[in-house]
């Protein structure tokens, strides 16, 4: 903050630290299908396979090439569809997500392989994953969460960490915690 007064400086500590300790986020009942069915998906559009081969494109074989994995976590994977993909081309996928609905929404092949439970339990380092993928789900997590996110993260790999944000309009205020947004209520 070039040119900041005591005062302003002040009042971005207190609200990065409202941000940090006075999060709270949304239970698992909000990533309902009506939450994977709307916000960016106008028109017609469905959260279904098709729709999602066609956002994926190439990443699946991208994500095939570039790491090579024998063995993937997909940590907030969702209805799985990305992990349906890697198994459509070979790889051993699972995934955790917090919402019970995933289950119910991911195709049939990979349905068993999602388990219920938070980003941030711990992860059985021993099931040997050698990606994991964690895309999007950050920006869903408190702070704090986030942290223990991450540990989960490199703990469960013993290779390679994949992980995304979704698209944010300015990059360069995503740390302004002074200026609200008018977002997703799971975005925090």
């Amino acid at each position: 903050m070039t040119g900041a007064t005591g005062a302003s400086l002040e009042q971005t500590v207190e609200s990065f630290q409202r941000a940090v300790f006075e999060q709270r986020p949304v239970g698992p009942e909000h990533y309902s299908e009506e939450y994977f069915s709307s916000d960016w998906r106008e028109g017609d559009n469905r959260y279904d396979v098709d729709t999602r081969r066609k956002i994926e494109a190439r990443n699946p074989e991208l994500i095939k090439e570039v790491f090579a994995p024998q063995k993937v976590l997909d940590l907030g994977c969702g209805p799985g569809f990305l992990m349906f993909f890697l198994h459509e081309i070979g790889v051993d996928v699972e995934g955790i997500d917090f919402s019970p609905e995933s289950v119910e929404l991911a195709p049939e092949p990979i349905r068993d392989r999602i388990t219920i439970g938070p980003v941030t339990e711990p992860i059985a380092p021993e099931q040997g994953y050698d990606l994991v993928v964690c895309r999007e789900v950050f920006e869903h997590l408190t702070v704090l969460q986030v942290r223990r996110a991450v540990g989960e993260l490199c703990r469960a790999s013993s290779r390679f960490v994949y992980v995304t944000t979704r698209f944010h309009p300015a990059p360069a205020t995503l740390l302004d915690f002074t200026t609200q947004f008018d977002v997703d209520p799971s975005h925090i």
